[in-house]
């Protein structure tokens, strides 16, 4: 009785703090973001009933956002407008049959300028949205969703096509009114037939009541330099709402990873909304608060529906808030089938999304060098294509731990280095330089990117990197972005960069160096290295073998840096 009296106590603390908080001012060091996880309803003929289905689940969802004080949520790509399944698998679909599918179920959007309430319109707009602009208005939040959209045009008009209608992947903003305040249409489609873009980029934002503005962009774009940098440029913009279908891929570009990565770049607050489906390898939503570091992350490798609500510092031009006085709030609820009926028996319990990647970096064609455990100190370059990556690592090798458990494997670690142009998934190809560690299953390099099953595995962990270094020049001035990327076993996440790592370019930007190293020793490091996106190399043909990369190992200028950079680390310990 005690335990369930001390139980309903709980509850009771949990909505007096609740209560008592107040919807985010300009004058507030934070604002409440709420970030949804969403497998959505899939099944049935009816595109229109699909999204109405779809809509009332969301409504729930924002009912349970406003009850924890949220002034924003973001949920995700194709959430609402969903893919229809062909047994386990996504339909796959000819243009023409894609365009014919969303005909009638994708809706028109009022331009912002118009500020029309759906709430209160008539029937031109489909009722699906109608019902999320009721949500808003009636639950006084932001609410951002994602949608297929439609623009009616003359089939004898230029660029429109032969069916008379534009169809866009869009993403829609309402305000605490029910008031649409944003429209962005998609401009990099990830295979999606059928699918219009506009002629040039649009660039997104919204202001709202709480003092920030919002950017916005979906998936796809985050890969791109269009729209996407405009954020990274402009710094009247430094939180950013993002949708996304994303497709898990190791060993840099899982969700989480790689949009820490690039937040923390970019330096601006990333709210993400993942569609979850493990049947793709595709989840992952978070708020990430730029060199801060991830404040959440919900990435459970199974296909699920959950919230999350956490207080975001807002940004000051280059400067964070002090939150000063309380932890910042951070509240996460993954829905039951009872809650939120979406999850069929085909979803198996604990599957995990990792061993069923549909997409993989070709690392064959990357320059690299097999760490071996002998000796303690490693000072390498590794060059391939032009790009020279140097690394410093400070190890120790713990061989009694394989030893006392007989059957136990262990992950072995490569030097990467690559400059060149990669695939897509077969969307689309762009410019890729990278320096990194990375892990591997195996002795080869086939063997990277791959993790051990720990339901049918024993891991042990006998390498420790007691110091890691990683350094480069790069000519900033050039159309590119370079990111910090890390992983760690132990949680499938991201390093945090307030805590775990710096990443610190220097320098005239025609020729800085990028560097990064690990503040502390970790034994769980399983990626750790420099992304870059070379823009002015996307469109070109596929690296491919055979390459003229080379590997060497040297002492030059490498020494003198790595010496000023271990006494940096040792400074900051």
């Amino acid at each position: 009785m005690s335990k369930k009296i001390h139980l309903v106590c709980c509850c009771l603390l949990v909505l007096v703090c609740d209560a008592s908080w107040q919807a985010s001012t300009p004058d507030s060091p934070t604002y409440r973001a709420a970030v949804v996880e969403y497998h959505p309803v899939t099944n049935g003929d009816d595109g229109d009933m699909i999204a109405q289905a779809n809509a009332n689940n969301y409504r729930t969802i924002i009912k349970d956002a406003a009850l924890h004080g949220a002034d924003i949520i973001v949920f995700p790509e194709f959430g609402l407008t969903s893919l229809p399944k062909d047994g386990p698998a996504e339909k796959v679909f000819s243009p023409e049959e894609y365009r014919a599918y969303y005909r009638n179920t994708a809706s028109y959007i009022p331009h912002p300028n118009e500020t029309v309430v759906l709430c209160d319109t008539d029937s031109k707009y489909s009722g699906y949205l109608q019902s999320i602009s009721c949500a808003a208005r009636e639950y006084g939040l932001y609410v951002v969703i994602n949608l297929q959209e439609r623009v009616d045009c003359a089939s004898s008009e230029d660029h429109c096509p032969a069916d008379g209608f534009l169809l866009y992947n869009s993403n829609c903003v309402f305000d605490r009114k029910g008031r649409v305040v944003a429209r962005y249409r998609k401009y990099n489609p990830f295979n999606e037939p059928g699918t219009n873009v506009t002629a040039e980029p649009e660039v997104a934002t919204f202001d709202t009541d709480f003092g920030v503005r919002f950017g916005t962009f979906i998936c796809f774009d985050v890969l791109n330099e269009a729209p996407a940098m405009s954020f990274v440029r402009d710094n009247r913009v430094r939180d950013v709402v993002f949708t996304t279908h994303w497709f898990n891929e190791l060993p840099f570009l899982d969700a989480s990873q790689h949009f820490a990565a690039w937040s923390y770049a970019a330096d601006v607050n990333f709210l993400v909304a993942g569609y979850s489906d493990d049947l793709t390898a595709s989840g992952g939503s978070g708020v990430y608060a730029g060199r801060r570091g991830p404040l959440k992350i919900y990435n459970p490798r199974r296909t699920s529906n959950a919230l999350s609500v956490v207080e975001v510092p807002k940004v000051d031009g280059p400067y964070r808030r002090p939150v000063l006085g309380h932890e910042l709030f951070s509240y996460e609820h993954v829905y039951k089938q009872a809650e939120v009926s979406t999850i069929t028996e085909l979803y198996l319990p604990n599957r995990t999304s990792m061993v069923a990647e549909p997409f993989r970096d070709y690392l064959d064609v990357y320059t690299s060098k097999l760490l071996e455990p002998e000796g303690t100190s490693h000072i390498t370059t590794l060059c391939d294509r032009g790009l020279c990556c140097d690394f410093h690592l400070e190890l120790s090798y713990n061989k009694s731990v394989l030893e006392a458990n007989p059957g136990a494997v262990e992950y072995k670690y490569r030097l990467v280095a690559f400059n060149g142009t990669r695939n897509f998934g077969n969307a689309s190809t762009g410019g890729i330089e990278v320096c990194a560690l990375i892990s591997c299953a195996g002795d080869r390099i086939e063997d990277c990117g791959a993790i051990h099953d720990p339901n049918s595995t024993k891991i042990v962990y006998p390498m420790s990197f007691d110091s890691l270094i990683i350094s480069r020049r790069a000519n900033l001035s050039k159309s590119s972005f370079y990111m910090p990327n890390t992983m760690d076993f132990r949680t499938l996440e991201p390093m945090s960069g307030s805590r775990d790592f710096a990443y610190l370019p220097s320098g005239p930007k025609e020729s800085s160096l990028l560097m990064m190293y690990l503040v502390q020793p970790r034994r769980d490091a399983m990626t750790f290295g420099i992304y870059g996106r070379v823009f002015g190399r996307d469109g070109h043909e596929e690296t491919r073998l055979p390459s003229a990369a080379t590997s060497t190992t040297s002492v030059s200028t490498l020494l003198v840096i790595s010496s000023l950079l271990l006494a940096l680390v040792l400074q900051s310990k």
